[in-house]
């Protein structure tokens, strides 16, 4: 007969491995950590523009149409998503700035604001500020501004245009990204049937 092993209750680990996301950085991707410390707006901005698709691309009608099932359609979102992504951060700005023209006391307090921290910077460009003999910094000044100003943006409900603003955005690009056609959705969809 054979022998069973015994079973003692101690149980034995294996080391913890730990994979850095610094370690194995995505050269492609803009965010990763390597790449934060050399962000440079000027060429974020410049990359971002280049992979802007036009406009009449983004609105061709005849690519609108209704995906065949559920996976082809997540699969039609995910892709346009990737493909359109700074059209559709520009439509999040339109609407962004839609929102903020339509709500009158929104707009105002935002230009309060925008002259505290303006007004801020105007003071102390000569010499800093100094209270009682103290000088008060640059940065605790300008949020000096923002906490004053946070009531205010309560008051006139800005949180509820920054959820109206988030709401309309994802409606807006996940109805696009559905019905727009990637261009190889039509060869996939008729030559394979999915299982």
């Amino acid at each position: 007969m054979s022998e069973m092993p015994k079973v003692n209750g101690e149980m034995q680990s294996r080391p913890p491995t730990t994979v850095s996301v610094a370690d194995t950085p995505n050269p492609d991707s803009t965010w990763s950590l390597s790449n934060i410390q050399k962000l440079n707006v000027q060429e974020l901005y410049a990359k971002q523009r280049q992979s802007m698709k036009p406009w009449l691309e983004f609105f061709n009608a005849n690519q609108f149409k209704p995906p065949s099932n559920v996976r082809a359609g997540a699969r039609r979102v995910l892709a346009n998503i990737e493909y359109f992504q700074t059209n559709y951060f520009v439509v999040f700005i339109i609407l962004s700035i839609y929102c903020v023209i339509t709500t009158p006391t929104l707009l105002f307090v935002l230009l309060a604001m925008a002259a505290g921290f303006y007004l801020v910077d105007l003071k102390n460009r000569e010499r800093q500020l100094s209270v009682l003999g103290r000088q008060i910094p640059v940065a605790q000044q300008y949020l000096a501004v923002a906490c004053l100003c946070i009531p205010l943006l309560i008051m006139v409900g800005a949180g509820s245009a920054i959820f109206w603003i988030l709401g309309a955005s994802v409606f807006v690009i996940i109805l696009h990204a559905l019905f727009h056609q990637i261009h190889n959705d039509e060869a996939f969809g008729v030559q394979m049937e999915e299982v």
